[in-house]
Order: C-alpha cells, then structure tokens, then sequence
C-alpha cells in the first residue's frame, strides 16, 4: 500500500514539472522594445509635425531592450527604408552594436520636400519590434512679398488697397476689388483705419507674436482660426501683424510698416498715408 502512495506521489510530482515547463515556454508575454522619438526643431504634435518645404527637421530616439537584446533599427518614409547616415555615425538601417543592444540613442536630420509617413522601428533579436509613426506635411510658404500702400479716403490720392492685384485702388472702382479702404472721415487726422468693401468678402484678425519673416500658408490659417476675424481693423499700429483671409480663399499675411498722419502725398487737406508689407502665395 505505501508503494502504491509513493507511485501516485511520483505521478503528481511528474505532472507538476510538466504544467511548469509548460508555462515557462509561453512567451505570449513576452516584451519587447521601448522606443521614444523626438523632433527638437518644431515638435511633434498628436503623431505629426507640419514644416516648411526646405526646413530641418531634427529626430531623436531612444530605444531600450524588452526581454532580449536589440538587434536592428530602421526608418522608413513612405514604406521606403532609409539609407543614411545617423548622427552617431550609424548607417540604416543599423545592426545594433554590442554596446547599444540594452540601450541604443541616436538622431538624424530630414529636409522634406514633401508629405509623408516616417516611421522609426527597433527590433530585438527574437524578432520583437516597437514601431513609432510620424506623420510630416509640408505647407507652402508664403513667397511672395509686396508693399502696398494707401491715403485718406477724403484725399485727392487713392484710398484703398487691392490685395489679389496688388494695386492701388481709386473711389471709382468696384467695391468688390478693394479689400483694404480707408474709413476716416473728412477732416478727421488719419488713423489708418480700413474695412473691406462692400461684398468683398475680405477678413482680418490681429496675431500678435505671429514670425512674419517664417510665414506659412499653415502658420497663417492656423493664427487666423485661433483669432476673431473682422471685416474692419481699427487703429492699426506700426510693426502690428494681420492675418487676412482676402475674398473667402486666400491667407495673406500683412505688417504694417508706417501709419503717417502728416504725409501730404495725396493732397487735398485730408492728409495721411499707410505703408505695408504682405506676404502671400
């Protein structure tokens, strides 16, 4: 009898061993890489970055082993793997050195031309991998750029401002072709004060801090969304940055160069002339 308890003993220990060995095969857990990619020139927002055609873009990653090793890293853009040469000295994609395999840093820098879907991948050696996706538009710059200017709507010189055919604008032309004129009233001191005509359609918002010099047609929508926009700007100062949204389409960016209530150009006795910079597509 005591045989017999030794043998279902043996049986149980044996099945035990067994339900172990099973456990500790199944790598259904198992870890893999960390990876963390960073762009230090403009940032990546929500997945994305959106940069001017001929910018620097700078990446950074870090990525650290899971359960095993590193093995290799990779960008690809569009689905095309990179052939490049890192920061470090790497060429992708990149067989993981032996002292970078728990821990490999590293960076690279992109001018892009175009959109696209840049994606950073490590892998460890048991074929585990960790991919970030980066989404990257490209937005026009605005590159054009033309002074305009315009006098006392009650002067004898033009008072109003076509932004589309970057032209002075007289009181006998349509209304639909000016969208900056003048709104001083006769002997009134010049303020520089201008709405768009009538059906214009024309719309202004005041972006304080807005980078003229880097103006995009992106930067542009963006600090025109995030403001209040009117048909009609008040007092405009010099060195002041205005956001138009000229005839419902085009974004325009306008600096005010000089409010000059004593210029006497225009002649009349209603003095006063406005000069401006804009930039646009």
């Amino acid at each position: 009898m005591k045989k017999l308890k030794l043998f279902a003993l043996g049986l149980m220990g044996a099945s035990t061993l067994f339900l172990t060995s099973c456990e500790e095969d199944d790598d259904s857990t198992a870890l893999g890489p960390v990876l963390t990619v960073t762009e230090s020139t403009v940032g990546i927002s929500g997945g994305a970055i959106s940069a001017a055609p001929g910018s620097t873009l700078q990446f950074e990653w870090d990525a650290r082993k899971g359960d095993v090793n590193l093995s290799t890293f990779s960008i690809t853009v569009n689905g095309v793997e990179v052939s490049a040469t890192t920061d470090n000295g790497n060429v992708l994609p990149y067989s993981v050195g032996i002292g970078e395999k728990t821990n490999y840093t590293d960076g690279i820098s992109f001018t892009p031309q175009a959109p696209g879907t840049y994606v950073f991948k490590a892998t460890d050696k048991d074929g585990l991998s960790k991919s970030v996706s980066v989404m990257v538009s490209v937005t026009a710059s605005l590159g054009t750029e033309v002074t305009g200017a315009f006098f006392h709507i009650e002067g004898l010189g033009t008072g109003a401002w076509d932004l589309v055919g970057d032209q002075a604008m007289s009181s006998s032309d349509p209304d639909s072709d000016k969208d900056m004129m003048n709104t001083d009233m006769a002997g009134v001191t010049f303020t520089g004060s201008w709405e768009a005509g009538t059906g214009n359609g024309s719309m202004f918002v005041l972006a304080a801090g807005f980078d003229y010099a880097a103006a995009t047609e992106q930067s542009a929508m963006d600090a025109f969304n995030a403001g209040t926009a009117s048909a009609s700007v008040s007092n405009p100062a010099d060195g002041e940055i205005y956001i138009a949204k000229v005839r419902g389409t085009d974004y325009m960016v306008i600096k005010i160069v000089d409010v000059d209530p004593t210029d006497m150009t225009s002649g009349g006795g209603n003095d006063g002339k406005i000069t401006f910079d804009y930039k646009k597509n």
